[in-house]
């Protein structure tokens, strides 16, 4: 058993070698360059089977998970072999259609968030923000509500989060409502 670590020599790095049998990896090394053994090398070793029946439908990173083995070889080998890996399968772009701009749509730039509009529409985002700048008209601005002395009464005693979840609104409108609400109180 002692002298198990020897059959390793060249099939697994000296490291690795060192690391299961517990010697140190330059008795390893010695040992190996004694006796002429080439290093490991990783990229002689043989291709798993099945690996070359996959590289036509299956990406790199699928092949190195299943098979264990580097991207590097994955992509040597195809280079070897010739073969292209999957193409990814995206729609062909299609322009707009000219009748997306009725006159209802255009009337609705402005009064709400151009990716909603864009929701309605059924188109992306960028034409929305495009046609409503091309007509010089403003982003919508979400109306905040005011601040009352009902509410202006939670400061300090129930947490932004909470105020900002019951008035719809985000924590930072409710921190920057009390801390203004907070310098008027004091500037009195």
């Amino acid at each position: 058993m002692a002298e198990k670590w020897k059959e390793y020599v060249g099939q697994i790095s000296d490291r690795e070698v060192a690391r299961r049998f517990g010697v140190s990896a330059s008795t390893v090394r010695r040992y190996r360059a004694q006796q002429r053994i080439a290093p490991h090398n990783p990229q002689n070793a043989g291709m798993p089977e099945g690996l070359v029946d996959k590289l036509a439908t299956s990406t790199n990173y699928q092949l190195m998970r299943e098979f264990g083995i580097s991207v590097s070889r994955v992509k040597a080998l195809r280079a070897e072999l010739g073969v292209a890996g999957p193409g990814l399968i995206r729609p062909r772009f299609v322009p707009l259609e000219d009748g997306i701009w009725t006159d209802e749509a255009v009337a609705l730039l402005g009064t709400m968030p151009d990716p909603e509009l864009a929701d309605r529409l059924g188109v992306s985002r960028t034409p929305v923000k495009k046609k409503r700048a091309e007509l010089g008209i403003a982003a919508h601005k979400a109306a905040f509500p005011e601040i009352t002395p009902e509410i202006a009464a939670e400061f300090g005693k129930v947490s932004d989060s909470a105020i900002a979840k019951r008035l719809g609104v985000s924590t930072n409108f409710i921190r920057q409502a009390r801390l203004r609400w907070m310098r008027a109180r004091w500037s009195d």
